[in-house]
C-alpha cells in the first residue's frame, strides 16, 4: 500500500521532469509545442471566437477542422508563409477576454523532404539543442504574426 501510494505522488513529478521550455516553446517528453496567451479586452468570449475565426479564414495557409467543439477552434496550418513549417496542428481555446493557442505536430519542410521538427531542435535528452536560438525567435514571429487579431 504504501508502494502504491509513493507511486501515486510521484508520477505527476516525474513526467513533468521531462517538460523543457525555450521562450513560447515547451518540449514535453520529446514533442514541441508553441503555446501563447493573448489577451483581448472588452470582447466576450463569442465575438472573441467569431474575430479570430474570420482573420484566420482570411489566411490561405489556414485550414478549420470542419467540426468545432464550442469556444475551441482547431485545425492545420500548411506551408505559412517566412517560415520552414510545411504542416502543423493548432489548438485555439476561447477564454474569458483572452484566447490560448497551441500549436504541435509540426513538420518541417528540409531540402529533400520533411520531417518532424523534434529531430532537428531537440537533443536526445529532450532538450532544446543550444545554437537554434535564432532559428526558435524566428519561428516564434511567425506564429505570433499568424495567430495575434487586430482589433
Amino acid at each position: 500500500m504504501l508502494i502504491r501510494s509513493l507511486f501515486f505522488l510521484l508520477f505527476p513529478l516525474i513526467t513533468y521532469a521531462q517538460t523543457f521550455s525555450h521562450g513560447r516553446f515547451v518540449a514535453r517528453n520529446n514533442a514541441i509545442f508553441w503555446t501563447e496567451r493573448f489577451d483581448v479586452k472588452d470582447m466576450d468570449e463569442p465575438i472573441i471566437a467569431q474575430t479570430v475565426r474570420e482573420q484566420l479564414e482570411a489566411k490561405k495557409y489556414v485550414c478549420f477542422d470542419t467540426l468545432q467543439e464550442h469556444e475551441v477552434l482547431s485545425g492545420w496550418l500548411i506551408d505559412p508563409p517566412a517560415s520552414t513549417i510545411a504542416k502543423a496542428r493548432f489548438r485555439i481555446d476561447i477564454l474569458f477576454e483572452k484566447y490560448q493557442v497551441t500549436v504541435s505536430d509540426m513538420l518541417e519542410s528540409g531540402p529533400f523532404d520533411t520531417a518532424i521538427i523534434e529531430n532537428s531542435l531537440l537533443q536526445s535528452d529532450g532538450n532544446f539543442s543550444r545554437n537554434l536560438s535564432k532559428r526558435l525567435e524566428k519561428l516564434d514571429r511567425t506564429m505570433m504574426e499568424i495567430f495575434e487579431i487586430k482589433q
